[in-house]
């Protein structure tokens, strides 16, 4: 009988030492799936706008809001976010997406939620939804990795409020515009959801923000269907050309 373990298994990653998710060293099982000289490149977002999570220079007022939100204001009141998505972030969130390393999933929640306000009133924990197809050739979603453990830690149902009813074209190379009106119309609230999210402030989780399109996408169809607010937190979140480092 064969009793070789599949590679991947639990039991192969506790025997064999696992390389660093980023610069292929091995990470002594580090969290982040880090060494630790890649871990001591992480950089936690600086202050900035309360809403957008935008980095600001100089010092702000508290729940301070830029021009652009307050010209603009997105459907989410607040974003949070645990880290910059740069190196070496990038690479473990790629591990997690393209890789399926899950356990990164909880190692992102866990810093997700040290950045969280402990005492704030969520009702529901929402993640950002695939679309049928990417999430079938995926095979899984990366935002409901995180989401399920930052509902655990919170405490909070995950709530399958959402789905994703239009297939989108990458938003990796669009501008804040193209990416906005690639979206629109993108999320709607399941059927059966609506009713027990009425008045609620939802925590919506994603694995990375960059214009914060996608997440202002899904607040405001959460809204739409009487959600009270919505907060927005994500593992990462990419500085701006020009954000103070």
């Amino acid at each position: 009988m064969n009793v070789t373990p599949p590679c991947g298994s639990p039991l192969l990653s506790f025997l064999l030492p696992a390389p660093c998710v980023a610069c292929g060293q091995l990470s002594e099982g580090g969290p982040l799936g880090l060494c630790s000289a890649c871990r001591s490149l992480l950089q936690a977002p600086g202050e900035g706008c309360h809403q957008c999570g935008r980095e600001l220079a100089g010092p702000l007022l508290t729940a301070y809001r830029c021009g652009r939100c307050r010209a603009e204001p997105p459907a989410f009141s607040a974003l949070v976010a645990a880290w910059r998505y740069q190196p070496p972030m990038d690479s473990v969130i790629a591990a997690l997406k393209y890789r399926r390393l899950e356990y990164l999933g909880r190692h992102l929640a866990h810093d997700l939620l040290a950045r969280l306000a402990p005492a704030a009133p969520y009702d529901f924990v929402v993640a950002v939804p695939l679309h049928f197809w990417r999430r079938w050739n995926r095979g899984f979603n990366q935002a409901e990795r995180i989401a399920e453990e930052v509902a655990a830690g919170l405490r909070l149902d995950l709530a399958s409020a959402l789905s994703r009813c239009r297939a989108t074209p990458s938003q990796t190379r669009l501008t804040r515009a193209q990416r906005r009106a690639n979206l629109a119309a993108a999320f709607r609230v399941r059927r059966g959801q609506g009713a027990r999210l009425v008045g609620r402030h939802v925590l919506l989780i994603d694995d990375v923000a960059t214009t914060g399109a996608t997440l202002n996408a899904a607040a405001r169809a959460l809204c739409m269907a009487g959600v009270g607010r919505v907060t927005a937190a994500v593992a990462a979140l990419t500085p701006e050309p020009g954000d103070r480092v």
